[in-house]
């Protein structure tokens, strides 16, 4: 049988690179998304592929699949710290039942599965670099214990049907990843300052001296796939064996952008741990280490997010009066994004308190809360995928009293 490849959370930014790379290498893809996140502009283009089938789907429900694969790439996964941090129930799910119903289909269908966990399975590392032995030091009722359990569950999950049911599995630990086609609204650190750096705004640096691993996502990808044409169990480390103090690379986008500024302001406790891999596994099991250098990648990545901010919208929200009690400066509510869906992402990431009054466990608009694109309800439209072009004013009207 040709090469038929499961790709979960294949619509994201780590998944829409996966799948264009395996499509290039003649296989057959599909990509299983709930489209929580978005949808990105990449996934327009591998739909035009005719090797490539996009399933609308949330992996955390069981998913009726009976076509013979020969792997599962399960990537599907909340992102953003601030997100996982407010929805720890739908984090741990995402880990724990939608680990399972992937496992289930490689069990089926006696395939390879490679599963992303994470970095933060080491939590607060005592130990510079981070080697896969190390076992790491994690709060379980921490504010990031929702994710970091849920990969931690993963990693067990995939070994106990490896042990039980010798399933071909095979984990690996993702650090850091940036590249071109990150959602503007993406909150993570490399997006937020490319952002911020196109619109001329101030870089805010918590501690210049705090040290993150970039690894650009190209080279990403390809470990990946390493790992899947391999049988290695992991886990395995991929990312940046040199971090990247968070103030050089603020310096960094801003030149490379050519616009903006870099404040450094006193660091902060939540304002992240030092996570650096130790790859010595990942160069002698799968033969891998980037090879991308930060300056390439990012003039790259720039290049992709000056385009993907161009055709984007610039969003403006009108919100009832009774939640700006809620919103310390109602000015600020403006972002750009290409869809209803991405707007409303930025909104309750950047205002955790509204997430509950705008969207339900499934990522869907809540019954009782109404969204106006001019005159038109984006239900009646395409709901959150609901394209925006120009400068545009979403009217969010609770539909019932309490809203």
């Amino acid at each position: 049988m040709s090469e038929h490849i499961l790709v979960t959370g294949g619509a994201g930014f780590i998944g829409t690179h996966l799948c264009g790379a395996l499509l290039k290498r003649g296989a057959q893809v599909t990509a299983v998304d709930n489209l929580a996140a978005g949808k990105l502009p990449a996934l327009e283009e591998l739909q035009a592929h005719d090797q490539f089938t996009f399933i609308e789907h949330d992996i955390t429900l069981p998913l009726d699949w009976t076509t013979p694969v020969t792997a599962v790439m399960h990537l599907a996964s909340p992102i953003g710290p601030a997100w996982v941090r407010d929805h720890p129930v739908r984090t741990l799910q995402a880990g724990s039942a939608g680990t399972v119903n992937a496992l289930e289909i490689a069990r089926r269908h006696t395939a390879r599965i490679v599963l992303a966990s994470s970095a933060e399975v080491y939590g607060d590392p005592a130990v510079q670099p981070q080697p896969e032995t190390y076992w790491g030091n994690v709060d379980p009722t921490g504010p990031m214990s929702g994710y970091q359990e849920a990969k931690r569950f993963l990693e067990a999950m995939a070994t106990a049907y490896r042990h039980e049911h010798g399933v071909n599995t095979g984990i690996v630990r993702p650090f850091n990843v940036y590249g071109p086609g990150m959602l503007a609204t993406d909150r993570r650190v490399v997006a937020a300052f490319v952002v911020a750096a196109l619109a001329g705004e101030e870089l805010v640096v918590h501690g210049p001296h705090a040290v993150r691993s970039l690894c650009y996502v190209d080279d990403f990808v390809a470990g990946l796939i390493a790992m899947m044409d391999s049988d290695a169990p992991g886990p395995i480390n991929l990312g940046a064996a040199d971090g990247t103090p968070i103030g050089d690379l603020a310096q960094l986008v801003v030149s490379t952008v050519g616009s903006g500024t870099v404040t450094i302001v006193e660091g902060r406790e939540s304002g992240g741990t030092a996570r650096c891999p130790d790859i010595t596994l990942a160069r002698n099991a799968l033969g891998w280490e980037p090879t991308t250098d930060l300056k390439q990648g990012l003039k790259a990545t720039v290049e992709g997010m000056r385009a993907m901010v161009e055709i984007q919208a610039t969003v403006h929200f009108d919100v009832p009066t009774a939640w700006q009690a809620l919103i310390p400066d109602t000015s600020t509510l403006r972002c750009p994004a290409a869809s209803v869906g991405a707007a409303l992402n930025w909104l309750t990431t950047t205002y955790p308190v509204l997430a509950p009054r705008l969207v339900n466990k499934d990522g869907q608009l809540v019954s009782w809360t109404n969204v106006y694109l001019g005159e038109s309800n984006v239900r009646e439209l395409e709901g959150l995928n609901t394209a925006l072009t120009g400068d545009v004013t979403l009217t969010i009207l609770p539909a019932m009293a309490g809203g």
